[in-house]
């Protein structure tokens, strides 16, 4: 997912955009560029890490001055990374600059079309097309703003876009438009900013406001202009339209801290949200698990977005708490990591809460014809909120008037203005792009409306509630009491396996989605072929792979109703002589001479034990990662989130 921001305001433009880049890093990214307001623009772009760009602008000095500039950080879609590829792209005279997130779709016609007019594409994108196109309608649209130009020329094309233009003419305007990619602006004393991503925003201020789909913001010093593009275009030549209110597009305060997105001492972004998980899990009962002042045996469950719709969606009176109780199944669509927490929370619905579920990749749902009726309920879950496939699966749930949740971290978002209702994971910002501390909120947030689903279905008898509410709530101090020893375990584990080419991963039950979640977390940061399987699933092909010294890691809790399954298999694996780690319980020494290596995990209830789990498998990663000098923090040819399809 690429990056953007701008500024207009009183400072020295480009070392905040440079700054701002760097924030931004993390999201993933080839190269960077950053255009700032001159006669004509001034543009410097790199390929690579923002720190060439930064040695790039340090050597141009003064030809880059001005208080009004744009910045981009790349991932390649349109032709292949370069310097010429790179944002800002500008017109032949320098005199448009514009930088983008997203693809136009409908880029090859409406290039031709301009080619045959005399433009002279130098790059291979669907940007440049942009400064082009705004250029060519500016020319043709006598007396418009280019306000009005910039919404016409986004009429005409097809796909999704954040965007943000700056113009030689034009010193005191910046201009953002947002589909299908988000763009946010923040709002200063006497500057503004415009980003895809809050992190690039929060040191200057606090205050933003969120972009909807479709919007266009027109920005000067003195204050800012958010409309609907539709009504930009429809009210040509009359000079009558006007902003949306206020109350439509608030100015909200960001709940993020500078603190926040800094390391805080860690090496790398991974490892700090890896250790603290406790705290982010904490963030994510508060306020929803309680214990009544009077009552100290019973436990509460207020899951205040499930209570009560968004205005105008509840005209019924039905709450979607009521609508999920009565839905005939309930259908979680994700993607990567989110798509994991989504199988354990369908472990968890249908034994806790006894309804039906099923798990869609989303990318795959959206170009199926699925059978979607009024009475099911959609649950979408994305740590961004902005995740393309979701967003869309989200629509074709909604044209067939079903119920729409969404789980996401990020306030405002996307995801979290479309759906009907949802939980934020309150996770605090997740900058490695290995998800860590979103993916352990994602099966909290998930377990707590499975729990709250089966009271509300009378499934689980309120002394049942209560306990897997105590265990619940005690989950985040055992995690935090086991890291330390853990740290130092999987540390030693790793020097042995950091030179593995291949690894499988094992687990039954409700732990099958934790051993897909450790090989996508092996595969992601240290580039080791692994593999995850229901351990049964392996004699079905899967155990040709299985040979001397191959890393099999198992997951074996003794409360699994296929632990006997479990044992069995440790003992095929090391019986093919491959190299064996079992995950057990504290106290279990089943597989003291069998395993080469066995790590004790706290003791929980089943449905809560991949909370455990999931930990030593996020630090083996880490580890084997780091003794192999990979980027951690941002692995090759992966993006934070993908708000492209």
């Amino acid at each position: 997912m690429c990056g953007i921001f701008a500024y207009i305001g009183n400072k020295e433009a480009a070392s905040l955009l440079i700054t701002a880049l760097k924030r931004l890093e993390y999201r993933g990214y080839d190269s960077a560029g950053i255009g700032i307001h001159g006669v004509p623009l001034k543009v410097r772009k790199k390929v690579g890490k923002v720190s060439n760009l930064e040695e790039d602008v340090a050597h141009a000095g003064n030809q880059v001055s001005g208080t009004l500039g744009i910045a981009h950080t790349r991932w390649a879609t349109h032709g292949k990374p370069s310097d010429i590829n790179a944002h800002p792209h500008t017109t032949a005279e320098s005199s448009i600059a514009v930088v983008h997130n997203g693809v136009i779709e409908n880029n090859a016609a409406l290039r031709e079309q301009l080619s045959s007019k005399g433009y002279k594409f130098v790059s291979q994108t669907d940007t440049e097309l942009l400064a082009h196109l705004v250029q060519d309608l500016k020319k043709q649209m006598e007396g418009a703003t280019y306000t009005e130009v910039v919404a016409t020329a986004l009429r005409l094309c097809e796909g999704a876009y954040g965007v943000a233009f700056i113009f030689q003419d034009e010193p005191d305007l910046l201009i953002g438009a947002r589909k299908g990619s988000p763009l946010i602006l923040g709002v200063g004393q006497g500057e503004h900013m415009l980003a895809s991503d809050a992190s690039a925003i929060v040191e200057h201020t606090k205050d933003v406001v969120y972009l909807r789909e479709g919007e266009l913001v027109e920005v000067r010093r003195s204050g800012f202009k958010v409309s609907e593009l539709h009504k930009i275009i429809s009210s040509l030549g009359k000079n009558s339209w006007s902003p949306r209110k206020d109350a439509e597009n608030p100015i909200v305060r960001l709940e993020l801290s500078l603190e926040q997105i800094e390391k805080g001492g860690y090496k790398h972004f991974m490892l700090k949200e890896i250790m603290d998980q406790p705290n982010a899990m904490r963030n994510a009962l508060r306020g929803r698990i309680y214990q009544p002042a009077d009552v100290p045996d019973k436990w509460e469950i207020k899951l205040g977005g499930l209570e009560k719709a968004k205005e105008g969606l509840s005209a019924d009176g039905i709450s979607p708490l009521e609508r999920m109780a009565n839905a005939s199944r309930l259908i979680f669509a994700a993607c990567g990591t989110s798509w994991h927490s989504s199988l354990i929370a369908k472990y968890a619905f249908e034994k806790l809460a006894g309804v039906a579920a099923e798990v869609e990749y989303a990318s795959e749902f959206r170009y199926r014809k699925p059978l979607i009726c009024r009475s099911d309920c959609l649950i979408a879950i994305s740590q961004s909120g902005e995740t393309a496939d979701t967003l869309e699966a989200i629509k074709m749930a909604k044209q067939h008037q079903a119920l729409t949740i969404g789980v996401v971290n990020v306030v405002g978002s996307s995801i979290a203005r479309e759906t009907d209702a949802g939980m934020y994971l309150h996770a605090g910002p997740e900058i490695g792009v290995a998800s860590t501390k979103a993916f352990t909120c994602q099966v909290v947030a998930l377990l707590l409306m499975a729990l709250r689903l089966g009271k509300q279905r009378g499934v689980l008898s309120e002394t049942t509630l209560n306990s897997y509410c105590a265990a619940l709530n005690s989950v985040p101090d055992s995690i935090e009491k086991w890291l330390a020893a853990l740290t130092d375990q999987t540390r030693i584990v790793s020097k042995y396996f950091r030179l593995a080419t291949n690894a499988i991963f094992s687990g039954m039950g409700i732990h099958f989605p934790v051993a897909l979640e450790g090989a996508l977390k092996l595969k992601e940061i240290s580039y080791i072929h692994a593999e995850g399987f229901p351990a049964s699933e392996i004699r079905h092909g899967g155990i040709t792979l299985i040979r001397n010294f191959v890393p099999v890691i198992c997951v074996a809790m003794r409360s699994d109703p296929a632990y006997e399954d479990m044992k069995q298999m440790v003992q095929d694996f090391r019986a093919k002589d491959a190299a064996v780690v079992v995950l057990t319980d504290d106290g279990n020494t089943d597989f003291s001479n069998i395993a080469h290596f066995t790590l004790h995990c706290p003791d929980t209830k089943l449905e809560l034990q991949p909370l455990m789990c999931c930990i030593p498998l996020q630090l083996l990663s880490y580890y084997i990662a780091d003794m192999r000098g990979c980027s951690i923090d941002q692995p090759r040819n992966l993006a934070k989130s993908v708000t492209v399809e």
